[in-house]
């Protein structure tokens, strides 16, 4: 008897754009270069510049950020100050006390958005991508939502906040990508995650 498996996986090229490069900070800059939708945001390799940028915007005011580690951290790499205090903090916990390692060498300051969050998964061939019902995760931690972030507890699909339009919104975008990555030269195949808010 025997058994055969299929599977697949993106290829060395597409993979190394993705994952060498620091994983956000190359997706904020991929998106914000075609023009596909995201957070206001700058990357940065500085601790110093991140602060001084943190110092400029009016956080206490309304503009709100989330700091993040660009590479991966294990779910645990997106933290959420409130004030413009916690804000640098965040920064320096990532950039200058290394609580993430490698993770925070280069850090993602972006606008603070709310609404419901919304784990989008689709299927890509290199040329074309088709979603899959939309997840949700509950992602922090303690009674509404006061906690730590956890990179997600319990999760159920399809997500009732993704209406059929917007489905069709998200797989255009998931097509665009791909799209888009095959024309640098760097065919993306395998799945495509895409969280939406």
């Amino acid at each position: 008897m025997s058994l055969t498996i299929f599977f697949f996986e993106p290829c060395k090229k597409s993979f190394l754009s993705l994952f060498h490069i620091k994983l956000k900070a190359f997706t904020k800059d991929f998106l914000e270069e075609y023009d596909i939708p995201t957070a206001k945001y700058k990357n940065f390799t500085d601790a110093n510049e991140a602060i001084a940028y943190v110092e400029s915007l009016d956080i206490d005011g309304g503009d709100r950020q989330v700091v993040k580690a660009s590479g991966l951290a294990a779910g645990k790499g997106v933290l959420l100050p409130t004030t413009k205090a916690e804000t640098i903090d965040a920064v320096k916990e990532i950039m200058s006390d290394r609580a993430f390692g490698d993770a925070g060498d280069t850090c993602v300051v972006e606008s603070f958005m709310t609404g419901p969050e919304a784990s989008c998964l689709a299927f890509c061939d290199g040329k074309t991508a088709v979603l899959m019902p939309a997840a949700q995760d509950h992602k922090r931690a303690l009674d509404n939502d006061e906690g730590l972030n956890t990179g997600g507890m319990g999760a159920y699909a399809p997500a009732p906040c993704v209406t059929p339009d917007l489905q069709k919104e998200i797989e255009a975008m998931c097509i665009k990508t791909v799209q888009k990555m095959a024309e640098r030269g760097t065919p993306y195949v395998g799945v495509l995650y895409a969280g939406m808010m």
